[in-house]
């Protein structure tokens, strides 16, 4: 099957504007244009007509006309409380999909598993759309009756990694995937898939290249050591050089028009890669075990490419670039020996176990430049964790399961300071929580009038952050409550104005019962039936806000 277009992740798209991309209809399938679903499951599940949702109930299972053996999987997907199901993939291994997101330890039982149970669950709650992204190799050359499973990614969170499974089907010509649901519902959308082949459409030719011995850390070069040409791309021609600019230039063969994806592993400062005059990728200080990814839509033909990279005088030197393309395994453009197998980097992580973990760190904010040097993230032994910005009083994200890798933190000289969230992860936002408004339309200031008072411990070992804002001092605690993350503010004082807290932002926010609030697919927001949220727009999004007075608790799950 060949489509024009392409899906989500450079993935070729199963169509579903009606079941005529599977091999047979059956009455326990239709195609929808929409799908209500209550994370309690104390309503009905609603659809409404229209096309791109594959709904499935327990029944027949649903097999395409595609065929594949090596693939990669992209599928959204949601469940209805207590749902059960599969994907099948070629060779017949089965890929759980279920409501599994209260699950405390992953099981066979928990979405994601496939012969092997995944590391943590990463499920979300029913209602909210999941992803589930994967590697499958139907075939292993050196191992005679087997599949192996390269990675599987729940939610954005890696739960398996290189898995070999036992055959149960011959896909060396090309098996079907199949859909089937064993209990509940379960609704699928934006199916995309590769179909791997071990091609090389594009391939490097008429290297040149010139080595300058100006310092590592020199903003520009020109002291010119020695040039040549290079039958294959390699930075062994510096001939062990401590400190060196390394240019390469020369041409791109490409026999496949498309867009291709460019990673660079490295070890040094700097590395850059133009094509045909524009910057396709621009990174900076690296290590050979961290990756750098660019794209670029090449036409069928020659194009002109040059190389900058320099490397640290302390480290081996390391070069690598790799491309792929849909439909077409990644491969090397380098030498093999130009790569070193580096040392191995450690993984370091907090694990609390008999009571709370704190970990006062720097955090980086998707789509922010500058990282946020005042935040503390607080680790649960029930798997509910969070990190506060103290600046600004401003729940940034909060995630459920595994805690804290420091490697960035403490592996070497733990430069970057980063701490970053080891389990399932939801932004909430990078502003002040809570705020003094002249009234319920005010905007909602990016950092309020707020000062940090410190925190206290309560019984349990979780902080109670307090801030003064005005007059008025308020409490905010943030504990685990089992199966959600619940916050209490506690006033004392009077604030100079109405003091209010933001629950959530998004680009949509459905109160779906009285209380009960969905923030676009990333998590619910719970609040007493009596309290008198707003929902109210806020630009392009929507913002939750609820006013604060003497004792104001909320909760979040997901």
């Amino acid at each position: 099957m060949v489509l024009g277009q392409t899906a989500k992740g450079n993935y070729s798209p199963l169509p579903l504007k009606d079941l005529s991309s599977f091999e047979s209809s059956a009455a326990n399938w239709s195609v929808q244009g929409g799908i209500s679903i209550h994370p309690g499951g104390v309503t009905k599940v609603k659809t409404s007509p229209g096309q791109g949702i594959l709904i499935g109930n327990p029944g027949t299972a649903l097999t395409t006309k595609l065929k594949a053996s090596d693939l990669r999987l992209y599928v959204e997907f949601n469940v209805s409380p207590g749902a059960e199901g599969n994907i099948v993939l070629p060779g017949g291994q089965k890929v759980k999909i279920s409501d599994s997101s209260k699950q405390k330890i992953a099981d066979a039982s928990t979405s994601g598993y496939i012969g092997q149970f995944p590391t943590q669950n990463a499920a979300k709650s029913p209602g909210l759309w999941q992803t589930l992204e994967l590697s499958y190799d139907a075939s292993v050359a050196h191992v005679p009756n087997s599949a192996r499973l390269n990675q599987l990614s729940l939610n954005g969170v890696t739960v398996l990694e290189t898995v070999y499974l036992p055959n149960s089907k011959t896909a060396t010509e090309g098996q079907p995937l199949s859909f089937e649901v064993t209990k509940g519902s379960i609704a699928f959308r934006n199916v995309g898939y590769q179909l791997l082949a071990n091609l090389k459409p594009l391939s490097i030719s008429n290297l040149n290249y010139k080595v300058y011995s100006d310092k590592w850390d020199a903003k520009e070069y020109s002291a010119l050591d020695h040039e040549g040409k290079a039958p294959a791309l390699t930075q062994e021609v510096t001939n062990g050089m401590r400190e060196f600019h390394l240019v390469y230039e020369g041409d791109m063969d490409v026999t496949q028009a498309g867009d291709y994806i460019f990673t660079a592993i490295y070890s040094g400062p700097v590395l850059s890669l133009d094509i045909d005059g524009k910057n396709v990728l621009a990174a900076g200080e690296s290590t050979s075990q961290e990756t750098h990814m660019g794209t670029a839509a090449l036409t069928q033909g020659k194009h002109k490419f040059k190389i900058y990279y320099s490397r640290f005088p302390w480290r081996p030197s390391a070069l690598g670039l790799r491309v792929e393309k849909s439909g077409v395994r990644p491969y090397d453009l380098h030498s093999l020996s130009s790569l070193p197998e580096p040392e191995p980097k450690p993984y370091i992580s907090v694990t609390p176990e008999m009571q709370p973990e704190m970990v006062r760190s720097f955090i980086l904010v998707p789509g922010e430049k500058y990282k946020r040097t005042h935040c503390i993230s607080v680790g649960s032994p029930d798997g509910w964790n969070y990190t506060v910005d103290l600046n600004r009083g401003a729940l940034v994200h909060a995630w459920r399961g595994q805690f804290a890798d420091v490697t960035e933190m403490w592996y070497e000289r733990g430069e970057p300071q980063l701490l970053f969230p080891a389990g399932l992860k939801v932004h909430v936002s990078g502003r002040s929580s809570i705020a003094v408004l002249d009234n319920g339309n005010a905007a909602w200031p990016d950092s309020s009038n707020i000062n940090f008072l410190g925190y206290k411990i309560d019984s349990k070992g979780y902080p109670v952050f307090r801030y003064a804002i005005g007059s008025a001092t308020v409490s905010d605690a943030l504990v685990s409550g089992g199966n959600t993350l619940s916050r209490t503010f506690k006033v004392e004082g009077s604030p100079a104005g109405s003091l209010f807290s933001l629950l959530a932002s998004g680009k949509d926010i459905v109160e779906i019962e009285k209380g009960l609030y969905q923030v676009d697919d990333r998590y619910y927001v719970q609040i007493d039936k009596k309290a008198k949220a707003i929902v109210r727009p806020a630009g392009d999004m929507k913002e939750l806000i609820l006013p604060v007075s003497n004792m104001t608790s909320y909760s979040m799950f997901w």
